[in-house]
């Protein structure tokens, strides 16, 4: 070998290799890693989930989930099981032997889902088979708490119909949007998980508001008022203008 070729190999270092730029794929994968392990990125992903399941599917559709599952069902419906057992207790004066009754009276329409479903799905209005079940669903819970809330304290068999009333109004406003997800999951398999995770994530955000805040509310406007509390169901009023027809 020729003394200047060997004093080019001895005079490369051993670090110079290390030194070599990486694939240009390479860069861009470490630079995407740190990327997503900043904290802004990490706060921005269920935006970015969000925002990608609304160019997947009907931004109002995405819409309605959140409210029927976070609102409707999970503050409001939450905010009702605890406002109601202070209501009998405290304005009604009932026995707690009676409540239990009551409350498993006023749950009837949660056992008749699958008839509020068959209606959807047999009993189209003017050619729409969701809108006009939200609109009832909104106009019943709305009037029913209003009138708890506003007559004073009313006959127990009037107090158990309102109540009643309430609890239709959420589960008609829930098997309705229910029927859209099903519908979406059919059309869309791919997202099918995604729906089912923006729906419990929705339910449970909303279940933890309202059970912490209805003991402020009772606490402060009473249990009579605070059963204006589960006027989120009335909300589905809103869905049936905006939620496109399925």
């Amino acid at each position: 070998m020729d003394p200047p070729e060997t004093q080019e190999l001895v005079g490369k270092s051993p670090t110079d290799s290390s030194k070599q730029a990486l694939p240009i794929s390479e860069q861009d994968q470490a630079h995407q890693t740190r990327a997503r392990s900043s904290p802004l990125s990490i706060f921005m992903e269920p935006f970015q989930w969000l925002q990608m399941l609304s160019s997947q599917l009907n931004p109002t559709f995405i819409f309605g989930v959140l409210v029927v599952y976070g609102l409707s069902q999970g503050f409001s419906g939450s905010f009702f099981k605890v406002v109601t057992d202070f209501y009998w207790k405290d304005v009604q004066k009932v026995q707690p032997s009676a409540v239990q009754l009551y409350i498993g009276l006023y749950y009837i329409p949660w056992v008749m889902k699958p008839i509020w479903g068959l209606f959807t799905d047999v009993f189209p209005v003017r050619g729409y088979k969701r809108r006009p079940y939200f609109l009832v669903a909104g106009v019943l819970g709305g009037v029913s708490a209003l009138m708890v809330a506003s007559l004073g304290k009313v006959p127990i068999a009037v107090a158990l119909s309102c109540l009643i009333g309430i609890t239709a109004g959420i589960a008609i406003a829930d098997v309705t949007i229910d029927a859209c997800i099903a519908k979406n999951s059919i059309e869309i398999r791919a997202l099918a998980p995604d729906m089912q995770s923006l729906c419990g994530f929705c339910s449970s955000l909303g279940a933890l508001i309202g059970y912490s805040s209805s003991g402020f509310f009772v606490h402060h406007l009473g249990p009579q008022a605070g059963i204006i509390g589960s006027f989120g169901s009335p909300t589905s009023f809103i869905d049936s203008i905006r939620v496109r027809d399925l």
